[in-house]
């Protein structure tokens, strides 16, 4: 007998009409997903092993962290932050601009004093050269007590310019704090304060980590001269609002020990997935560049972000000389074209984060006062790959190929300003 013809069923119907396949896609992708968050926390005991054995850093748990990746959400939550202010503020800044921005911080500071807040700023004073002396003349003149750091005087060796005041942080009421990359002024600003929205990112901090910011700031206070403060406006008992984990760095610690820096360079040595820098001035020394070239050679997914718009032309054509060797090593990278990059950020496997105010080349490392926070936090590193990415699409990627066929006066700046970067 004939057999009879059957349609056969397609592929799919054969496994069930009710999604099950979808599901087992899905179930896949969330046991990929989990098995890479498991890798990721293996850069962490030999990232903390290393900071113990260069005693470098405290660790604080349960702390809560804000990321502020806009010049107007930074604002909001300064001002928020200082009109709660009910027993201190301290403000620390390289740049205090007499703009709109700056004048509007200004007058809430001294509104806040008067109210009998106990206010203290330091701002740098080459940071600040340009900025109108009327204004430090009227905080200082209506009860805010302020430092300048490091004067220009030109019978000093090299006029005092050398060492510099380059973070930015304010604490209030000794629980909440702000770490990043926004001087006060208007290029940081966005549309709601009509400032030129330059690409930078802050943090706010809540949680026994103040504690650290807050003697940072009284660290450097005391050394110049400031004035004896009632410790009890200053350093409240805290208790743990999240749960995130941090470690507050400056600069310097111990002579020839650079905290900032030996924390970038173990946790690029212990990466194990992903390597994500974002960085203004973006010179990195011979141990930073080797450790990148060595990270890349271990198969993992290396990416730099500098500026390709930038207000320090020298520092942009020092970095860009090195970008040859980066692409040739199979580190990407690229250039961020909306507007000027300003940001000194971090994420490194997805756990390890960092945001401040230094940049990676030796003056920050060796010559300015800085301040990053470092974050051991999955969640965090999650906000912190996605805001890189959303970044990298308002950016351009560079091609070898390309980046060969560049002027021959390009070349010779990026060789010259490379070979004098230590004189800036």
């Amino acid at each position: 007998m004939p057999k009879k013809n059957r349609k056969k069923r397609p592929r799919e119907e054969k496994r069930g009409s009710d999604g099950a396949l979808p599901r087992a896609r899905e179930a896949g992708r969330k046991a990929k997903e989990a098995l890479a968050r498991l890798k990721n926390r293996f850069l962490l005991p030999g990232f903390l092993s290393e900071m113990k054995r260069l005693r470098i850093g405290g660790l604080s748990g349960g702390n809560s962290v804000k990321l502020l990746a806009t010049g107007d959400a930074c604002f909001d939550e300064v001002v928020s932050a200082i009109n709660s202010a009910r027993l201190s503020v301290n403000l620390e800044t390289y740049i205090f601009n007499s703009d709109a921005v700056g004048w509007m911080i200004a007058e809430l500071l001294v509104k806040k004093a008067e109210e009998g807040v106990e206010v203290n700023v330091i701002y740098d004073a080459v940071g600040c050269i340009r900025t109108s002396p009327a204004l430090f003349a009227f905080m200082s003149s209506n009860g805010v007590e302020i430092i300048e750091f490091n004067p220009v005087i030109p019978w000093r060796k090299y006029f005092n310019l050398d060492m510099r005041d380059h973070r930015k942080l304010l604490v209030v009421d000794g629980r909440m704090a702000f770490v990043g990359g926004m001087n006060i002024g208007n290029e940081y600003a966005g549309r709601k304060y009509r400032g030129g929205d330059w690409r930078d990112t802050h943090l706010r901090i809540e949680g026994p980590a103040v504690r650290d910011v807050q003697f940072f700031f009284f660290e450097n206070w005391y050394r110049y001269g400031g004035a004896i403060i009632d410790i009890s406006r200053h350093f409240p008992g805290l208790g743990e609002p999240g749960k995130k984990l941090l470690m507050v760095l400056c600069s310097k610690a111990r002579r020839q020990v650079k905290p900032i820096q030996e924390s970038y360079i173990s946790a690029i040595n212990f990466a194990k997935q992903s390597i994500y820098i974002t960085n203004a001035y973006f010179i990195p020394d011979a141990r930073i560049y080797r450790a990148l070239v060595r990270a890349a050679k271990r198969g993992i997914d290396v990416r730099l972000l500098l500026p390709g718009k930038t207000d320090l032309a020298m520092v942009q054509h020092a970095s860009r000389y090195l970008y040859k060797r980066y692409l040739k090593h199979g580190i990407r990278v690229y250039e961020y074209a909306r507007s000027v990059l300003h940001a000194k950020t971090a994420v490194i496997d997805g756990i390890w984060s960092t945001v401040g105010s230094s940049n990676i080349d030796r003056r920050s490392f060796s010559r300015n006062l800085e301040i990053n926070a470092i974050i051991l936090d999955q969640p965090f590193g999650d906000q912190m790959e996605r805001v890189f990415f959303a970044d990298l699409r308002k950016s351009v990627e560079l091609r070898i190929e390309n980046w060969r066929k560049r002027s021959l006066w390009n070349f010779l700046l990026e060789w010259f300003y490379y070979r004098f970067r230590n004189l800036f």
